[in-house]
């Protein structure tokens, strides 16, 4: 089954995928997730790069994954109507028939993570423990609705307060997207009745699935009109800020490694002594050369004679072995580093400087320090708004609680 991304806000768990400033799957459809098959960890690019955590033990090829689910969502959508109001956000009411997507959206997302899981061998449900504070995945489900609806209304209450609406590429991209969703869920001579039919049969009104759609155009919109399309509204003074008080470094280095680098066997004691002299005799010829220029220079020139394996990289805590983050942070900017000895052998280490536009290193991909400062600065933003909300239920209105509708076995122990 395919899934339509659309970035809306939920709790930080293991319901959906996020994009945005929120996460969210919102045109989640009834059809099963197929569970994934087993792949190997993807190895670190660089020998200085944390080790990746262990991957969940990979299921007997003959073990059938078991069956999940039974919630009874016709009961719970049948306990309104439609079009009771049962909440106002900012005074805009909010029908029984888009508070329940948005429930179904997460109590399904949820559903759907457990036969992963369960996959793997790990048994879960809506009684399972989600969070140090003693709430199960069902306490979770109301919450996480709400939020999703809290977001949706932030971001069109933010382009409507400040007057920014969807250009016309965004309108065009919007109309083509609706179009792919009509192909897909129709065939390739689908209409739009087979896509209502299919919204139909997820609970989506048609109203709410336009909103959903705009989202993450809207979204963008916004973050571009604060800080531009590319952070370019954001000044250099404040992203390289930002990136001193994350602890981002910026190094190249030269690695002479004492292991196998395929296997991480330790290599013969004597061929362990020649790459320790080696190293030492690297670094001292290095931090003789006074001027910067000349140093860096010829640290490219014997990285490309002696590196085992190395790398140009910006990157925060965390993501480098610690000896090699810790080495890096002890130097000046141009300073050259004694041998370093990590698990892997021996770094070099030269300290570069930063600069805003930097991409920062991280093993599952890079993104820009100016994107990340505008995304983190964009997410606070919409925050802020979600934190200014007024948010009433009718008098009287319930939320649903999910395990009363719910079938299958317990998986609280």
């Amino acid at each position: 089954m395919k899934k339509l991304i659309i970035g809306l806000l939920v709790l930080g768990l293991i319901v959906v995928a996020v994009l945005g400033f929120a996460g969210g799957d919102l045109l989640t459809g009834t059809e099963k997730t197929p569970a994934p098959e087993a792949t190997a960890a993807p190895a670190a690019e660089d020998a200085g790069a944390e080790e990746s955590a262990a991957e969940p033990e990979t299921p007997a090829q003959d073990a059938a994954p078991e069956e999940t689910g039974g919630v009874d969502y016709e009961a719970i959508y049948a306990l309104h109507d439609p079009e009771e109001i049962v909440m106002t956000i900012d005074g805009q009411d909010v029908p029984w028939k888009d508070y329940f997507y948005a429930f179904y959206s997460q109590a399904h997302g949820m559903e759907q993570n457990f036969e992963m899981y369960q996959y793997y061998g790990m048994a879960m449900g809506f009684d399972s423990q989600a969070d140090d504070e003693g709430h199960t995945f069902a306490d979770l489900v109301d919450d996480s609705a709400e939020k999703t609806l809290r977001s949706l209304f932030a971001v069109e209450r933010f382009a409507q307060e400040e007057q920014i609406s969807l250009s016309e590429e965004a309108e065009s991209a919007l109309e083509a997207e609706h179009q792919d969703n009509i192909a897909y869920f129709g065939g390739e001579n689908g209409t739009e009745e087979d896509l209502t039919a299919y919204l139909e049969s997820i609970y989506l009104p048609q109203d709410l699935y336009w909103r959903i759609l705009r989202f993450s155009y809207q979204s963008k919109e916004n973050e571009n009109a604060l800080f531009g399309a590319e952070g370019e509204k954001l000044s250099d003074g404040e992203v390289l800020a930002w990136m001193e008080e994350n602890g981002i470094l910026s190094a190249n280095h030269i690695l002479v490694a004492t292991v196998d680098l395929d296997s991480n066997e330790p290599l013969p004691e004597e061929q362990q002594a020649e790459k320790t002299a080696l190293a030492r005799q690297i670094s001292e010829e290095l931090q003789a050369i006074e001027d910067p220029a000349e140093r860096e220079k010829r640290f490219l020139e014997l990285k490309e004679q002696y590196c085992e394996d190395g790398g140009d990289y910006v990157f925060g805590p965390g993501v480098m072995v610690q000896e090699f983050y810790d080495g890096t942070k002890a130097l000046e900017e141009g300073q050259v580093s004694e041998p370093i000895l990590s698990q892997f052998g021996y770094h070099i280490i030269l300290r570069r400087p930063l600069h805003a536009d930097d991409v920062i290193f991280s093993p599952s991909g890079g993104q820009s320090a100016r994107a990340m400062l505008r995304d983190e600065r964009f997410n606070a933003r919409m925050q802020e708004c979600m934190d200014a909300q007024t948010v009433e239920y009718a008098p009287g209105f319930e939320a649903p609680y999910v395990l009363d509708y719910y079938t299958k076995p317990s998986y609280a122990e």
